[in-house]
């Protein structure tokens, strides 16, 4: 996410939100290339697994200009982010770190003339929702973790929408103007505290509308 605009994210979300609002379950089904960065993607993307730094190719350094670190279990990009025109929680930090180096290695493989298919995005971006929503269920304060569920929900339908209209290839930056990024964070912020309740089944429609206004403020 460091790398492509929260605008273009925010956009993409508010016209594609009816089909995409979560990655689609069917990547892990698709064809998967047999090379060293597909491979990185597959174990970095594994469920409850911690991918070993040996799994990243050789020369990712020599060719995107950093080494990746590995925090709180996780290999992250050390100086990715959450950038984002609204506030997210700080729980995403490094959920959003390791997306920022899955996105890197789609890079990677793009410039070696090896681009990695539709699956290998849609896996990141569905390890970033689940990773978001996981940090959300640590909180013990209802309206707290409704609250989060609504952020994770803004961030996810934004990401995967924007990897929707891309044809999920290597991620690349697109601005948009700032009118057209307050018209997308309406909306995605609107679906975002309607999926919260209908994913999670916690909290009341009240704490969802809390949330919200929360968030908007």
């Amino acid at each position: 996410m460091r790398k492509t605009t929260w605008t273009a994210l925010t956009v993409a979300a508010a016209a594609a939100l009816t089909t995409t609002l979560m990655a689609d379950p069917a990547a892990a089904e698709q064809p998967r290339e047999s090379t060293p960065t597909a491979a990185a993607i597959a174990s970095l993307t594994t469920a409850d697994h911690a991918a070993p730094a040996s799994s990243i190719p050789a020369d990712f350094a020599a060719t995107m200009g950093y080494r990746p670190a590995v925090e709180s279990g996780m290999l992250v990009n050390p100086s990715g982010d959450c950038s984002s025109p609204v506030t997210l929680p700080t729980e995403f930090e490094t959920a959003c770190k390791a997306h920022d180096l899955g996105y890197d290695l789609l890079r990677y493989a793009d410039r070696h003339g090896a681009a990695l298919g539709p699956w290998a995005r849609k896996s990141l971006d569905a390890q970033l929702d689940r990773r978001m929503h996981g940090a959300c269920d640590a909180r013990t304060v209802d309206a707290a973790r409704t609250s989060c569920y609504v952020m994770a929900n803004i961030a996810s339908a934004a990401v995967t929408s924007n990897s929707w209209r891309q044809g999920y290839v290597a991620p690349r930056p697109e601005p948009m103007t700032g009118y057209a990024l307050a018209g997308g964070v309406g909306a995605v912020l609107i679906v975002g505290a309607v999926a919260a309740t209908n994913r999670r089944g916690r909290g009341t429609t009240t704490a969802v509308g809390a949330a919200t206004r929360s968030a908007l403020a």
